[in-house]
């Protein structure tokens, strides 16, 4: 038996299975049990998103964010990499090339290059973009059904100590491009160092674009901080200590998709858990 948990998405299966008295077994499932192998795909295609610039992460980022988005999802996928135009991407993937802008590079500085997403030249329409260092953990058919009139992307982390924070966290984003053009504009109509300048990174700037009329946060119970969250039981902003030290990562039961923003990323964890969803086939 499973307790339905608040806020947690359970599926409802009938067993068809001839009892004597006529009744049929009902069964509540977990959401987060249920995977998708290709031969169940439905017809309808999403269209994922991801950068790679530079040698801050391997190629092999990529191949698992697309084999954990396909564990994940009923839809057949799309898969968009920006790239640099030297790297090749093989032919199950859709290649954008980066436009370089100059003096725009390494760990702190390439984050930028996700604003190139928004370039109407890439022809993207409804779009779902994660990082590279997610660790997708169950079902995100979620949120390619939230209504793209608006812009969705996590809640940053920094609400767990400031509640009344509203920023955003780039890491996970889900938006239209055809309706959200203005985006580009108002970004390509300025300096590019200049904005770098202003702003620490693209989540920065987009905060300052995006006002609460078009942007809306994803589930905060779906989308967690593996560093504060996850980790050790969590960690105690009161105490500055985790809860259980040493415990290891501990999912919640609602969990989709864990963010390891800043470090270790996940192939430098030696965590049994990490390492169950973040894997090649």
């Amino acid at each position: 038996m499973y307790l339905l948990k608040p806020h947690c998405q359970f599926r409802l299966y009938l067993l068809n299975t001839n009892y004597s008295n006529g009744i049929h077994k009902v069964i509540y499932v977990p959401i987060e049990q249920v995977k998708y192998p290709m031969s169940n795909r439905i017809s309808e295609t999403i269209d994922c998103a991801c950068v790679i610039h530079g040698d801050k992460y391997s190629w092999e980022y990529v191949e698992q964010l697309y084999n954990m988005i396909a564990a994940n999802t009923q839809y057949k996928i799309h898969m968009h990499v920006f790239t640099e135009p030297h790297r090749s991407v093989p032919d199950n993937m859709v290649k954008h090339e980066l436009t370089e802008w100059p003096g725009i590079n390494g760990p702190k500085k390439s984050w930028w290059y996700k604003m190139q997403m928004f370039d109407p030249k890439h022809q993207l329409k409804k779009v779902l973009y994660f990082d590279l260092d997610v660790v997708i953990v169950d079902n995100i058919d979620w949120m390619w059904d939230l209504s793209d009139q608006y812009f969705w992307a996590i809640r940053d982390f920094k609400y767990l100590w400031r509640p009344d924070w509203n920023g955003i966290n780039s890491s996970v984003m889900l938006w239209n491009n055809v309706k959200l053009n203005w985006i580009w504009d108002s970004f390509s109509s300025k300096n590019i160092n200049a904005t770098v300048r202003l702003f620490h990174g693209d989540q920065d700037y987009l905060n300052s674009i995006l006002d609460d009329k078009t942007r809306r946060f994803l589930n905060t119970d779906f989308i967690k901080s593996w560093r504060w969250q996850c980790l050790d039981g969590g960690f105690d902003i009161k105490s500055r200590a985790y809860q259980t030290p040493n415990a290891g990562t501990s999912i919640f039961p609602c969990t989709k998709i864990m963010v390891f923003h800043g470090n270790p990323k996940p192939h430098e964890i030696k965590d049994p858990i990490v390492h169950k969803y973040w894997k090649v086939k």
